[in-house]
């Protein structure tokens, strides 16, 4: 068991300061990787009622930037910065720097933690964790692993302790990314963190540069795409039970989709099965990362939410990519939501390639 010192240091320095501020304000070298700009995308399809069914939000989601994504509304990208702060210290998922603390890794911050040996010294290193990825397996895919292409080439890069995602490994094979090592005790004396939050342009090439290294590892110079996928949720993450998915998957099956439900396979079988697919359909949640680089760039992602827990955080995603983005909101049932089948046939007709 280690004493986390930097955590009591960083207490004692709080007492002389009335605000902790961030690890950024501390940087003595902040680099512009990728600019802040502004643009648009295409409004997001739905049907006509779709908007009176939503009574709640996702808690991570608000409604003006819902309402700019549904609308197609120009929206402002931050820029993607890289920060060298000096003298850092690390335990477990937190860098420390005097009074301010950088929560980058999975898990609560402890004044005790099983950690072996004394503190690491490194000079310089490239912090490649964030806290969305280290904690959600969608962020994971869509901010954690982008991060890594930002070092240049030969870059000591480092990583916080991430949750456990039982396909990260088959994933990190696919693009050609190894694990970083993993530091829990160390001292830093120049460590580089990032801001890269923006659905910027820098981060859209790297979106591609992720679907370019997957059909290369696939190695399917030409293939036959499936003609639609319905991408079971399954049980796992927050609960979102579409209490009527047989009627749905049966109406699908009928239109020659394929069913592919995650949970049950591979990195590379969810991929190859998945791949260049015109439209892909799936209760909305984190799992839909699975297809977000193996789809067709100008495929369609239809979301089914649900009533109280509206979410469109992947359109973020979807924009920058060029795939559309349609939604159908259910409606409230025992234990969950429920898809009326003669409407949603009728939507699903509309926005079918």
């Amino acid at each position: 068991m280690r004493l986390n010192w930097p955590m009591i240091l960083r207490a004692g320095h709080r007492l002389t300061m009335k605000e902790p501020g961030h690890l950024r304000d501390l940087a003595h070298q902040t680099i512009e990787l990728a600019p802040e700009e502004t643009k648009s995308a295409p409004a997001a399809l739905y049907p006509p009622d779709a908007l009176e069914k939503v009574v709640g939000l996702s808690p991570w989601r608000s409604w003006p930037v819902e309402t700019a994504l549904i609308n197609g509304e120009a929206i402002t990208h931050a820029a993607t910065k890289a920060h060298v702060v000096k003298d850092v210290s690390i335990f477990g998922p937190m860098v420390y720097k005097h009074a301010t603390k950088y929560d980058a890794g999975f898990g609560a911050e402890r004044i005790w933690r099983q950690i072996s040996g004394p503190a690491r010294i490194i000079n310089d290193a490239v912090l490649v964790s964030c806290f969305a990825g280290s904690r959600f397996f969608g962020p994971f895919l869509k901010d954690s692993l982008p991060l890594e292409l930002l070092p240049d080439e030969g870059a000591h890069m480092i990583g916080l302790r991430t949750k456990t995602y039982g396909h990260e490994t088959g994933y990190r094979t696919l693009f050609g990314l190894p694990a970083p090592p993993l530091v829990d005790h160390a001292h830093v004396r120049h460590l580089t963190f990032h801001d890269d939050v923006g659905q910027n342009s820098g981060k859209a090439a790297r979106y591609q540069t992720l679907r370019d290294r997957l059909r290369l590892r696939l190695k399917v110079p030409s293939h036959q795409p499936p003609k639609g996928i319905y991408l079971k949720r399954g049980k796992t993450g927050e609960s979102r039970l579409l209490t009527n998915e047989a009627v749905i998957e049966d109406h699908l099956t009928k239109l020659g989709f394929d069913i592919v439900e995650p949970a049950t396979l591979s990195a590379d079988e969810i991929a190859r099965r998945t791949l260049d697919a015109p439209i892909v359909v799936s209760v909305e949640g984190s799992h839909m990362s699975h297809v977000v680089y193996s789809m067709a760039a100008s495929g369609t992602l239809l979301v089914l939410q649900p009533p109280d827990r509206f979410a469109m955080a992947f359109k973020e995603f979807t924009d920058q990519i060029g795939i559309r983005f349609a939604f159908f909101v259910g409606d409230a049932a025992h234990g969950g939501f429920a898809i009326d089948p003669s409407a949603f046939s009728r939507f699903v007709e509309r926005v079918m390639p």
